[in-house]
């Protein structure tokens, strides 16, 4: 939603809300023009844009960390596979019973 048309429907549900007589109505509206202006209240398309690049580098960057990981992980495993190989440990666990 456009930052004018978000701030128009805030004003045309205030003024709607001021308009009516049915108390309910006019507090829903109310309420409605309440949660508009929390929803949309500073939102601008670059502030999101900025938060979207920096999230997204921060993921590439643990991700290209991940990745540099890798080839040194699988060395130290292949060599002490032939020294004396890798530990090993069954694990007992206990199947649930179905009801």
């Amino acid at each position: 939603m456009h930052r004018k048309s978000w701030r128009r429907w805030c004003v045309c549900t205030l003024a709607t809300a001021a308009a009516t007589r049915n108390a309910e109505r006019a507090e829903a509206l109310q309420l409605l023009a309440a949660n508009l202006h929390k929803a949309f209240y500073g939102f601008e398309p670059d502030f999101f844009q900025h938060n979207l690049v920096r999230i997204m580098d921060d993921v590439v960057s643990v991700i290209k960390g991940s990745l540099e990981l890798w080839p040194a992980l699988i060395e130290i495993c292949y060599f002490q596979k032939g020294r004396k190989g890798l530990p090993q440990m069954r694990v007992d666990n206990q199947r649930k019973l179905v009801a």
